[in-house]
């Protein structure tokens, strides 16, 4: 977050489901992954579970140190997400389940509100900084199918829709420390999600993915550039690391694997206000899920990679920035295809600035 002026598959146990109920398990969406995907059996876990880190949604500097901004600092990510691939275990694209093939259409949408404080005085010679969020999902799923034979019952029409939406789960930045050189910055933090978020084992309009999140992340910027011989922050390039510890599903006997994430980026500001950047991402699963109601193939780990593009433009100097993003992903394991379009607003209301 630098702020100052120019600083700058193989499903195991399937008996007994109905092809309708194999392809609800596919009836999901990664909005930010803040959702729980379609669920449908009480008695099951749905097996494509993913964490709640996703690299490559937060704008390319929102680690930097934010000195010499301080106080209340106020972000609001927008997030619009769509897709309609799913690649399994081998990334091969899935476009049937035996003979029903998949026509699906995935779309959903994330307002993720942040409240940030950024201390004035340094703490281990660092700016602190910490947080809070609770962001509202809204999701949109058409599965659209066509199936060799006769189809009967709520199945007749060859789609499956429906719409979920709600408050997610509860995001808490706690500690985050930044040291920042003339040339370089790192910062270090962990942050924990709670599950608040509507969530029901079974249930088709989850808005909470059921678990704890503990996350510990570090981030590093180097500035290479200079201006009239002297240190300039207007390119940055980032590289961040993130592990997320995974806890039990609810209600269930279920604890899906952990995650391990990169996020890189560089950007560049053309004048004080303008800037322009590239951005990417990985996410790998890199435990196995366990538990005893498992019933899927738990050597097959999901992964994805993201890239995208960055438009940034402060509309009030040092007080009002908007930040455009589009991208895409690529790799996917057993995870759906995500595009993604982003409109991301820095507000440092000054407010608290003079009291620390």
């Amino acid at each position: 977050m630098t702020y100052s002026k120019y600083k700058f598959t193989k499903y195991k146990k399937q008996n007994g489901l109905s092809f309708f109920k194999q392809l609800c398990l596919l009836v999901f969406i990664m909005t930010f992954n803040n959702i729980v995907h379609s669920q449908n059996s009480k008695k099951f876990v749905s097996p494509l579970q993913t964490g709640h880190y996703t690299p490559g949604f937060l704008s390319i500097r929102d680690f930097a140190d934010p000195a010499p901004a301080s106080g209340i600092i106020v972000l609001d990510y927008n997030i619009y997400q769509y897709g309609d691939k799913f690649y399994n275990s081998t990334g091969d694209q899935l476009n049937q389940i035996g003979n029903v093939k998949l026509d699906s259409n995935l779309k959903g949408y994330i307002n993720n509100p942040f409240l940030l404080y950024a201390s004035k005085k340094k703490i281990l010679g660092a700016t602190y900084f910490g947080g809070v969020s609770v962001p509202y999902v809204t999701v949109n799923t058409n599965l659209a199918y066509s199936r060799i034979g006769t189809i009967t019952g709520d199945e007749k029409n060859g789609n499956v829709s429906g719409k979920v939406s709600g408050f997610s789960d509860l995001n808490v930045l706690p500690l985050y420390l930044s040291w920042s050189k003339s040339s370089y910055n790192i910062t270090a933090g962990y942050m924990f999600y709670a599950p608040t978020g509507k969530f029901e084992l079974g249930g088709d309009d989850n808005t909470g993915l059921g678990y704890w999140s503990n996350i510990f992340q570090t981030f590093g910027y180097w500035y290479p550039q200079k201006i009239e011989d002297k240190p300039s922050k207007a390119l940055a390039v980032m590289l961040g690391a993130s592990y997320e510890l995974t806890g039990k599903i609810k209600d269930s006997d279920v604890n899906i694997g952990d995650r391990f994430s990169l996020d890189y980026g560089i950007e560049q500001y053309l004048n004080e206000k303008f800037s322009v950047g590239i951005y990417g991402g990985n996410n790998w699963q890199v435990s196995k899920d366990k538990g005893s109601q498992v019933y899927w193939d738990n050597t097959v780990k999901d992964r994805l990679g993201i890239v995208g593009i960055q438009l940034a433009y402060w509309l009030l100097p040092n007080r009002l920035q908007a930040v455009g993003k589009w991208g895409f992903s690529y790799g996917a394991i057993e995870r759906y295809q995500q595009n993604s379009v982003q409109i991301n607003l820095v507000f440092i209301t000054g407010a608290l600035s003079n009291s620390n």
